[in-house]
């Protein structure tokens, strides 16, 4: 999406809160890319001989692996959505808040 022109856009502590939410969800979305694959890794690896190695790797659904981390990216901008849109809930912004959390809410800002 394309990022709107905002000018004398000002914030308030609730825009921060929201923000940091934001900053939040999408720190838990990195970790999530990082300890998913490893805990996996782990489970087939660690601590088992070859057979039991090979069976783990034989019996892990590979494809359902592959589909929750292909998902993870989808639900962290649903997540960053969600919190956009409760932060257009507040009846006493400004149109310049208005227009920044509507265009966070549709994808503008690079996640």
């Amino acid at each position: 999406m394309r990022c709107p022109d905002i000018s004398n856009l000002k914030l308030d502590r609730r825009d921060q809160d929201a923000l940091k939410r934001i900053r939040s969800i999408q720190r838990a979305g990195n970790v999530l890319e990082v300890v998913m694959p490893a805990g996996v890794m782990s489970v087939i690896f660690l601590g088992n001989g070859p057979s039991q190695t090979l069976y783990n790797i034989h019996s892990a659904d590979w494809v359902l692996f592959a589909q929750a981390l292909n998902g993870l990216p989808s639900i962290i901008r649903t997540q960053i959505a969600n919190a956009a849109k409760l932060r257009l809930l507040d009846g006493g912004l400004s149109a310049e808040q208005r227009k920044f959390w509507d265009a966070v809410e549709r994808g503008c800002g690079g996640y």
